[in-house]
């Protein structure tokens, strides 16, 4: 079942196309990223999904429901921490919750305990009596992703979550979040610029760019996408002969890094098998310190995808191949 779909989805401002004729689907229980260039849609696709926003064209589903016919059941099922939140400073962290709890008439007692739990979990628990004007960006973050969650949400979207907090704070939300996920089934969709957490969080990836999504799938799947081949990393130590034996190298290679100690170099050619490059080492009498495979990362591919010269000869690919189970996928039962 999928727990997002967006059909044919589109927003014109005037002559300004934002959003493209986008179409794809988020199963239920994945951890869905969304990633682009500034400018290229993505929050503007958020709110259409949410129903903040009213599409130009297209249609929305979201946890089973016609967000054009049924709105109010939508955002009693979803939480959504936009990208710029408004906060009201004058109340503390607890009645500051407890006042959105109340817009969705959860009863008291259990607003409060739900309350506490919350600001627990997003480490705010000491802060829950201070004003919201002496807030740090990176706790009135935490306080905003509480307020998404406050109706215990089978759906959260979270653009930029982790915006305005240090290392330690985005691996703890990190984890609060694959815990919500793993434990209760929750889908998340989110938009982040941090292409690292967003490979390593997201069991499926999608790439938009001037409003249109140009890849759709997992990490691997991706990297099959732009031809992304698996490349080896081989370091030697550094001698009189290294680098000149190195230009008559049989492999398709490029000199990575030289210093005083060791060369690094990377061998690029799809053919290639181990134990034909560790023959040629020895032949060729390298020291070899170190040997390993390198696989293109989200950013790399991030920039191919999104490079001019490349998308004008690209057409909007969505990989239909369902991926092996990864970190933030909820086996199915």
């Amino acid at each position: 079942m999928y727990g997002i779909s967006a059909i044919a989805l589109e927003k014109t401002y005037g002559s300004f196309r934002a959003v493209d004729s986008l179409t794809f689907n988020v199963k239920s229980g994945d951890i869905f990223g969304l990633i682009g260039p500034n400018g290229a849609g993505k929050t503007t696709t958020m709110r259409m999904l949410c129903g903040t926003l009213s599409p130009t064209a297209g249609k929305t589903i979201v946890g089973g429901f016609d967000i054009a016919k049924e709105s109010i059941k939508i955002k009693t099922i979803i939480g959504f921490l936009p990208e710029s939140t408004g906060f009201y400073n004058w109340m503390n962290g607890e009645e500051y919750l407890y006042y959105f709890a109340r817009l969705y008439n959860i009863k008291e007692p259990i607003a409060r305990k739900n309350i506490r739990d919350l600001l627990d979990r997003v480490g705010l628990a000491a802060k829950a009596f201070a004003p919201i004007a002496y807030y740090s960006r990176g706790m009135k973050q935490r306080l905003a992703l509480a307020r998404a969650m406050i109706n215990d949400p089978k759906i959260l979207f979270l653009d930029e979550p982790t915006l305005g907090m240090d290392p330690r704070g985005q691996q703890e939300i990190q984890k609060m979040l694959l815990d919500l996920n793993h434990e209760k089934g929750v889908t998340i969709f989110l938009s982040s610029h941090a292409l690292t957490d967003v490979s390593t969080f997201c069991n499926q990836i999608g790439i938009l760019n001037r409003g249109r999504l140009i890849a759709h799938g997992s990490l691997n799947d991706l990297r099959k996408l732009v031809n992304g081949s698996t490349r080896i990393l081989v370091r030697i130590l550094n001698t009189q002969e290294a680098i000149s034996k190195l230009s008559r190298s049989p492999f398709n290679n490029t000199i990575d890094k030289v210093t005083e100690e060791s060369v690094d170099f990377i061998i690029s050619d799809d053919n290639i098998e181990f134990n034909q490059l560790v023959d040629w080492i020895r032949k060729e009498n390298f020291k070899l310190t170190e040997l390993r495979q390198i696989k293109m990362n989200l950013d790399e591919i991030f920039l191919r995808l999104t490079n001019p010269t490349y998308d004008k000869h690209s057409t909007p690919v969505t990989i239909k191949k369902s991926p092996s189970p990864q970190v933030g996928q909820t086996p199915s039962k």
